[in-house]
Order: structure tokens, then C-alpha cells, then sequence
């Protein structure tokens, strides 16, 4: 194998992920994307809350629902036969956060504002408006829908919902006024479609990015659960799909009436490290880069031998080849010796979080680091012998700035937690950063304002510090 073929890989494994991992590209999703055999369960018309970690896939997922063909994409052939009855479908964003069709919803400044005066029936009213300004903008041409929207709704709330659907003061009072009328134009709609024999699933993703302030998401959040735990059983052809943050859900403010029956409705994103690295052969070998498929077509079982159509390249299932593609890429060990653990099982058992849960992005972020490191010291490619691309030392670097990057992203962009500082003191050592509140900065309401944090990692309490601590 040549310096120029190992460095030609290697720069495709720095861009297997994109910048934060997010799937913030919606041209060319398939053939990066990997359908995890649980994702067939979003064909079931009952499960409309679909919950994962940071980094678990959830707006990869939403974006190829309502942007690649719905469920096409995700079902096998024996899911098909398993839901028949669902027909013809069809994904609309209920609400989005960023991507093209984000401006078409209020923005997080406006929702904020609402969420000030804390009316609950007023936020219900708002999710009930906007859902359907969604049906109006998809369906109005249609002339049953047109003639239902005019008879319940009116000439001039259709083009408030029509034209304004991003400014809430246009139509809100009237939501709030005439909820039996809105209600009945849904109701309507939903035997529409009953009688086309078509599903609608309305889809809603980045709920942790609704308003400014932390504490306001849970009131839109509730509301929104509320508001589909209602309607979801009782239309037949107008379903619900709500991704949310786990954390989120599992929060004490998110308490919501009947909560407690939201196990039968709920769907859990869950990667083993088989699935992660299916993700990354999958991707590296759809990246365009003919080496890198002549290079993992090596190893037998690992990928297709041709491409599946607009799924690009497709890995196998076979645990043992992936073990090979590790050993054959990185080492069988992370050192010499069997001392420091076999590399297949080190990577994925160093970035799972304080719950035990793996996450892709940051998976992924651990070899794109990696092979960034290496590509800015061309001689150490050059010393790797035989078809190494990675050195175990590269992937213990990369540990450290995932682990970084992750920090930096809670106190930066997830929370907003002026008083909190990173730690690293410990980092060459321990290969471990974490967050500290101190009680200085936190003033005399100290107890109450670390209880009062999302529980995300391990704490460690100390009489002058309290530390989050992240074991990556």
C-alpha cells in the first residue's frame, strides 16, 4: 500500500462527519446514512415520541424522513409485509429549528416571548396553529381540503395560517377563541386522508432549540406531548412523530399529564458498536474514494460488492470483520501488549457516556481527529507499516479532543451556564475533562442551583467545587 493511498484515505476519514457531526446537509443524506433495525418501529402508527442522547442520529433521521421518501428508505421488505396497512405516506416538519424549512416557522426570539406568560392552553393553541398552517401549505390546492379550510376556519384566518405562519401575533387570538373550529377542520382533514387511504406523519425535530432560555423549552415540550398523546389515538391517518433529546424527556420540569402511560408511544435510540461501525465503513466507503472501498473490500463480509442503488454501499452485519477491519487498520491492541485492550472494543467503551449510551457523533468525531492529527504530520503516516492508517496513540489523542469538543459544547451552546468553567486538570493523566461549579460563582444559592442542572454525567461533590465529570 502507497503513502499516497493511505493519505488519500485518510483525509476521507477526516471528512466522515461533518462540522458538529449534525446533519445539518440535507443534499446527499442516504448514502451516509445507516437505518438501525429499530427504526422500523417508526412505521407504527402508535409510537410518536422518538428519544436519543446528543449525537444519537435524531435530526439525521428526521431529515430523511421528510426529505428522502418517508419510511422508503427504512424498511425492509419483511417491516413491509409487517405493516401493510399503513399504504401510501407522507412526512411534513411540524417543526424545525434550522435547514430549508426553518424560516416557515416563528423563531426561537418570538416563541420566547410566549413562553413568558406561561398559558398552557395558549401554547396548545399555538402547536394546534401551526400544525395547521403545515396542512394548509401541503394540501390547500387540493379542492376538499380548500373547501374544509373556508367552511371551519374562514377566507381570512387560511391566509393568516397561509402567508404568517411564522408570526403567531396573526392568528393566535383566533386559535385561542375558536378552538372548537380549528379542531374540526383537523377532525375533517383527518377523514380526508382516512378515505385516500394516505398516512400523514408530522414530524417535529431540534425542540431543545425552541426559545432562548432553558427553563421555557418544558412548556412547549409538554404542551406539544400533550397535545399529540390526545389526538394520535384518536385520528386514524394524521400521526405524529416528536423528536426529543433524552435528557429532555427525562426531566423533572417536563412532568405531564399521563406521562406515566407514554411507554407504549416511545421509542429509544440505541447504538451497539456493531452499529457504530457499520456507520463508519458505510460512510468512509461511500465518500467517493476508490481506494478507500478497494481497501475495506479486503476484508470479507465487511461491504457490498457493488452499490445498492441510491443507498450507496452497504456494510455487513458480521462482528468478526469489523474486528479485522480494526485490527488491520489500527492494531489488534492499543499497545504492543494485550495490557492497554483490544482497539476493536477500546474506542466504542472510551466514548460512551456517563449512562453507559454511545453516541455516532462522537464516535465518528474520534477517527476524524485522528486522521486530522496524522495528515498534519505526513512523516508519521509514512512509518505506519503494512495497511495501518491509524496509531493507537492518534486514537488516544482523538479520545481527548471528542472529550473537549463535548464540554465545550455543553457550556457553549446547550445550556448557557455563565458560572461554570471547564476542567482539565486532570487530562494528561486521567484522559478526563468535566465542568465545575464553584460556589463563588455561583453565590449563596449554590445547593439549589447545581440541583436544579439536567443530569448529564457523574458528579463528584466536593465542600468547595462540584464537578460534572464526562468518562470518555
Amino acid at each position: 500500500m502507497t503513502l499516497e493511498e493511505k493519505i488519500s484515505i485518510l483525509k476521507s476519514i477526516s471528512e466522515i462527519a461533518p462540522e458538529n457531526a449534525a446533519a445539518e446537509d440535507e443534499s446527499g443524506l442516504i448514502p451516509y446514512f445507516l437505518p438501525l433495525r429499530s427504526y422500523s418501529k417508526l412505521a407504527d402508527s402508535k409510537i410518536f415520541l422518538i428519544t436519543g442522547g446528543r449525537g444519537v442520529g435524531k435530526s439525521e433521521l428526521f431529515r430523511v424522513l421528510i426529505s428522502e421518501g418517508g419510511l422508503e428508505h427504512i424498511m425492509s421488505e419483511s417491516d413491509r409485509k409487517r405493516y401493510s396497512k399503513l399504504g401510501k405516506n407522507r412526512f411534513l416538519a411540524g417543526y424545525q429549528a434550522s435547514g430549508k424549512g426553518s424560516k416557515q416557522f416563528p423563531g426561537k426570539a418570538v416563541l420566547g416571548k410566549y413562553a413568558k406568560v406561561q398559558d398552557g392552553e395558549q401554547i396548545f393553541c399555538l402547536w394546534g396553529g401551526m400544525l395547521c398552517a403545515v396542512l394548509l401549505e401541503a394540501f390547500l390546492p387540493e379542492p376538499e381540503i380548500q373547501g374544509i379550510a373556508d367552511k371551519f376556519l374562514g377566507h381570512e384566518q387560511v391566509t393568516a395560517l397561509s402567508e404568517y405562519r411564522d408570526m403567531p401575533e396573526k392568528w393566535l387570538g383566533w386559535m385561542s377563541m375558536h378552538v372548537e373550529k380549528w379542531e374540526a377542520f383537523l377532525e375533517r382533514c383527518d377523514r380526508y386522508f382516512s378515505r385516500k387511504g394516505e398516512t400523514i406523519f408530522i414530524a417535529y425535530d431540534e425542540l431543545d432549540r425552541i426559545c432562548p432560555e432553558y427553563q421555557d423549552l418544558f412548556l412547549y415540550i409538554r404542551k406539544l406531548l400533550d397535545f399529540w398523546f390526545t389526538h394520535n389515538p384518536r385520528w386514524q391517518n394524521m400521526k405524529a412523530k416528536i423528536f426529543l433529546r433524552s435528557d429532555l424527556y427525562q426531566a423533572k420540569s417536563l412532568r405531564f399529564v399521563d406521562s406515566s402511560k407514554m411507554r407504549a408511544y416511545h421509542l429509544e435510540l440505541q447504538w451497539d458498536a456493531v452499529s457504530l461501525y457499520r456507520l463508519f465503513v458505510k460512510r468512509l466507503a461511500n465518500s467517493g474514494n476508490g481506494c478507500a472501498v478497494k481497501y475495506l473490500q479486503k476484508v470479507p463480509l465487511l461491504l457490498s460488492e457493488e452499490k445498492q442503488g441510491i443507498l450507496g454501499y452497504l456494510p455487513g452485519y458480521s462482528e468478526s470483520a469489523f474486528k479485522k477491519m480494526v485490527e488491520k487498520m489500527v492494531g489488534k491492541y492499543m499497545g504492543k501488549t494485550p495490557k492497554k485492550g483490544e482497539s476493536y472494543r477500546w474506542i466504542p467503551n472510551h466514548i460512551q457516556d456517563a449512562n453507559g449510551e454511545l453516541s455516532p457523533r462522537a464516535f465518528l468525531k474520534c477517527f476524524v481527529f485522528a486522521a486530522s492529527g496524522l495528515l498534519a504530520k505526513e512523516d508519521d503516516v509514512a512509518k505506519l507499516e503494512g495497511e495501518r492508517l491509524l496509531m493507537p496513540s492518534s486514537l488516544q489523542g482523538a479520545l481527548a479532543e471528542v472529550s473537549k469538543d463535548r464540554v465545550n459544547e455543553l457550556l457553549l451552546e446547550e445550556y448557557g451556564w455563565p458560572e461554570a468553567e471547564r476542567w482539565d486538570s486532570e487530562a494528561e493523566a486521567l484522559g478526563a475533562f468535566g465542568i465545575i461549579f464553584r460556589k463563588e460563582a455561583c453565590g449563596r444559592d449554590f445547593p439549589h442551583a447545581f440541583k436544579s442542572r439536567p443530569c448529564i454525567g457523574q458528579c463528584e461533590v466536593s465542600t468547595k467545587q462540584y464537578h460534572i465529570r464526562y468518562p470518555f
